[in-house]
């Protein structure tokens, strides 16, 4: 348990740095604007009828409404399972992503890509960090933990589950970028910010359950 913990102390510190080094200079920084310029150009002459059709799907699928539904289904199933830590833990690290990002949207302003190049319509926050790729990425690696940690299914099917999970988190961030609505260090600092969030919660609330368990008699 202690080992675990410092290994989530230690990604929680290695994530905060990527994602500071990413924020600090995002107005600024002219080798970030050749890199958002580099990606964005090699994602989007990927455009067609089609493929624009599944990016919108997954986008949505990463939205408000999909995140919300994905993690209330998520939530009673582990209720279901009698997992009823996990449940509101795995509820926690969402919503909490969630509010997080949109706090440093407010206090980052960072500009949205050119309208006229987008597929959808521009929302009306800020950039910075992709809102979408933040709360879709929770959402994965909370789930992911709750995968991992289960008694069951067997060992095939937890990777099988977990594999879903990231697919699902980075297409959304990929989606973001594809529709035009978000720079590619945009979805890159919401995962790294996911990922901070993420290990030290999870890093704190291991903390809570050694204190509770060693407390016994």
């Amino acid at each position: 348990m202690r080992a675990s913990i410092i290994v989530s102390v230690v990604m929680t510190a290695a994530c905060l740095f990527g994602f500071y080094e990413i924020a600090d200079d995002v107005n600024t920084s002219e080798a970030i604007a050749r890199f958002d310029q580099y990606c964005t150009a090699k994602i989007q002459s990927l455009r067609g009828p089609n493929l624009d059709f599944f990016m919108k799907g997954v986008t949505y699928a990463g939205g408000i409404i999909g995140v919300t539904v994905l993690t209330a289904i998520i939530f009673m199933v582990l209720r279901k399972m009698g997992r009823n830590d996990d449940a509101n833990f795995t509820l926690a690290l969402t919503a909490g992503g969630a509010i997080l990002a949109n706090i440093l949207k407010f206090v980052l302003k960072r500009v949205r890509p050119e309208s006229a190049l987008a597929l959808i319509s521009q929302p009306a926050s800020s950039s910075f960090p992709s809102g979408h790729s933040m709360g879709s990425m929770c959402l994965a690696i909370a789930t992911i933990e709750a995968i991992v940690v289960a008694p069951t299914p067997g060992f095939l099917i937890k990777v099988i589950g977990c594999a879903l999970c990231a697919i699902y988190a980075i297409l959304v961030g990929i989606s973001r970028v594809y529709l035009g609505v978000h720079y590619p260090s945009d979805v890159i600092a919401a995962w790294l910010l996911a990922g901070a969030w993420i290990s030290g919660a999870t890093a704190l609330n291991r903390v809570f359950l050694v204190g509770r368990f060693s407390s016994k008699p």
